[in-house]
């Protein structure tokens, strides 16, 4: 299974400059709960390996991976660097997900 999704060259270079992520690294993108009973949902980044199944999104020399468990979320997404949010000002936004 595939999925799309369009991750903004400007999201990658701000986590270039501002995480110190290198040309070659490999960087998991999830979603996580934000706390117990509040059924809010938080992103996630971290360096990681490829696995089986994962989608692979080459942009700006970093390579972003999603897990099958997480396709739901990010499958016709976007993400877009802003830097009125800060550093990492990123938005994520997804019209699959809005009501």
């Amino acid at each position: 299974m595939s999925i799309t999704l369009h991750i903004e060259p400007a999201f990658a270079l701000a986590y270039k400059r501002y995480a110190e992520f290198q040309a070659g690294d490999i960087l998991r993108l999830y979603v996580r709960t934000s706390g117990p009973g509040t059924g809010g949902l938080f992103y996630a980044i971290e360096k990681d390996t490829v696995m089986t199944d994962d989608a692979i999104f080459d942009v700006e020399g970093l390579r972003f991976v999603i897990r099958p468990t997480d396709f739901w979320y990010f499958d016709g997404g976007q993400f877009t660097y802003n830097p009125a949010f800060g550093e990492y000002g990123f938005a994520f936004s997804n019209p699959r997900l809005e009501d």
